[in-house]
């Protein structure tokens, strides 16, 4: 899992942007991620069923997405992934 969010619970965001968020549409965007890509009793994301175990790249991105709209900042995970491809684009 990524980065702890800061200012509220990270397990249960609001759906609403908190104060000081900084971009609220990737807030939008990436809370209705996170409420579609949950974990069943079984370990398996909900929306992903049966292929991908939790946590699902839907969720991973939606965690991340959560921690960028606070801070304005990408997420270290993705800095240390564009500093070794850094000559690779897709």
């Amino acid at each position: 899992m990524s980065e702890p969010l800061p200012a509220f619970d990270g397990q249960n965001p609001p759906i609403d942007p908190p104060a000081g968020c900084v971009n609220t549409l990737v807030w939008r965007l990436s809370r209705r991620l996170f409420a579609d890509h949950r974990p069943g009793p079984d370990g398996w994301c909900l929306r992903c069923r049966p292929a991908i175990t939790y946590p699902c790249m839907g969720r991973q991105l939606a965690d991340r997405g959560l921690v960028y709209a606070m801070t304005g900042r990408l997420p270290a995970v993705d800095r240390e992934w564009r500093h070794r491809n850094q000559g690779e684009r897709w």
